[in-house]
């Protein structure tokens, strides 16, 4: 089983740009159903902690490199098992959230947002993956060079 790291990281680097990009388009009903207090956001925003963003991007990576590990055993590896692999992963990781979070007794709206970017960012990952095949390896042949 051969992994392209590059694609890999590159997946999970993607995906954690979408959850940026995410989570800003979805920002005011996202932070209505964080149910943070609006003081206690602003002192967040004032003094940032880089910590979730660095925890963020190495889950997205080990999230890649799960949907790379079950890519690499089926037949094919291209851009529809890549979508295939992604929608799957995404949807557990989505059940998961909407699973805890009804328990919470959280707004439907925040349910969706938070529970809709796993799933997209799976599909993406899956896509990033699945187009870019890992290189073949070298093999050994037994006969001897010809002369």
């Amino acid at each position: 089983m051969r992994l392209n790291w590059g694609a890999v990281v590159s997946a999970g680097i993607a995906d954690w740009i979408l959850g940026a990009v995410w989570f800003t388009c979805f920002r005011a009903p996202w932070q209505a159903g964080t149910r943070i207090p609006p003081e206690e956001l602003q002192a967040y925003m004032a003094h940032p902690n880089f910590w979730p963003y660095i925890v963020s991007l190495v889950c997205s990576i080990l999230i890649a490199y799960v949907i790379a590990r079950v890519l690499s055993g089926c037949q094919t590896h291209n851009l529809l098992s890549g979508i295939g692999i992604g929608i799957l992963i995404g949807l557990a990781a989505a059940f998961a959230m909407i699973t805890e979070l009804v328990f919470e007794i959280r707004a439907v709206s925040f349910i969706m947002i938070s529970a809709a970017y796993p799933l997209l960012g799976c599909i993406l990952m899956g896509i990033i993956v699945g187009v870019w095949k890992p290189k073949a390896k070298a093999e050994l042949s037994s006969a001897p060079p010809s002369q």
